[in-house]
């Protein structure tokens, strides 16, 4: 019985994963030192339909959220709203960056939207090019 309860329980934890979002760039990077994870950079806009996708229907998936939060001190930067690092360009929205070392190493950019598995894959190749 104590078995099938733990297995429920983590059954329903996993049903409610959420990306863990810093508050801000400089937070991620105070958060990202503490850490010692990098930090993934969002720059998105309120009237992207792929940002949309990507928080409505990939960050919301189990697997996303805990790959991200378990890699990752993650931000989302809004284009109109936000300061952007000037080692940050927006080739469009979403555009993704890996940055670490408190912004000494920075990915290539990632841009737009992907399905799940194929987002975990990117961010994970993105990983390995940066020696993680």
């Amino acid at each position: 019985m104590r078995k099938i309860f733990f297995a429920l329980l983590l059954f329903v934890g996993t049903l409610f994963a959420e990306v863990e979002w810093a508050m801000d760039y400089s937070d991620a990077l105070a958060e990202s030192r503490e850490s010692g994870k990098p930090v993934m950079v969002m720059i998105s806009q309120e009237s992207c339909n792929y940002c949309f996708f990507m928080k409505s229907q990939v960050f919301t998936k189990p697997k996303v959220a805990r790959f991200i939060n378990e890699n990752f001190i993650p931000v989302e930067l809004d284009l109109q709203a936000d300061p952007i690092p000037p080692y940050l360009k927006p080739y469009g929205t979403p555009t993704f960056y890996i940055v670490a070392d408190g912004g000494k190493k920075v990915s290539r950019p990632i841009v737009g939207a992907a399905k799940a598995d194929a987002f975990i894959e990117r961010m994970q190749k993105e990983l390995e090019n940066m020696g993680r």
